[in-house]
């Protein structure tokens, strides 16, 4: 997902140009490597970064994994925020605990639960369904 190497940066204090003048990579090399997935990146790449930084190679990919996955969630968990609120629900609820297999309980006697149960069911990352023995709604990750 893009903006790891931004995001990582930024816990740094660190500018794209200042990591460009630091390995003597082009600063839109590193723009377009962070436009990509961790995967994508160059050997030649993540060696350089992991250089400036103190890193191995290894090292670095895997702080370059843990961020890419936490842009990834935020994305998914924004999905689940945006259907919430169309609806008016109060996404207090909505963390990263949700894709860890929590799960949010919604009472069932606001007018919207049905539109809101349709639209969960629409996402790509979550399902809503109607738990018979609480007569709540759940709505939680699709694992």
């Amino acid at each position: 997902m893009a903006g790891f190497i931004k995001r990582y940066l930024e816990t740094k204090n660190w500018t794209i140009y200042q990591l460009g003048n630091a390995t003597g990579l082009a600063h839109q090399t590193i723009r377009i490597a962070d436009k990509k997935t961790v995967d994508q990146m160059s050997a030649k790449n993540v060696r350089l970064i992991a250089e400036v930084f103190g890193f191995t190679a290894g090292e670095m990919l895997d702080e370059f994994y843990e961020i890419e996955k936490e842009i990834n969630n935020d994305e998914i968990l924004k999905e689940l925020t945006t259907v919430f609120e169309k609806y008016g629900y109060n996404t207090d609820e909505i963390s990263s605990e949700l894709l860890d297999g929590e799960k949010i309980k919604l009472d069932m006697n606001d007018d919207n639960i049905t539109k809101l149960a349709e639209s969960v069911n629409t996402t790509e990352h979550f399902t809503a369904y109607l738990d018979d023995s609480t007569d709540y709604m759940i709505v939680e990750a699709i694992q």
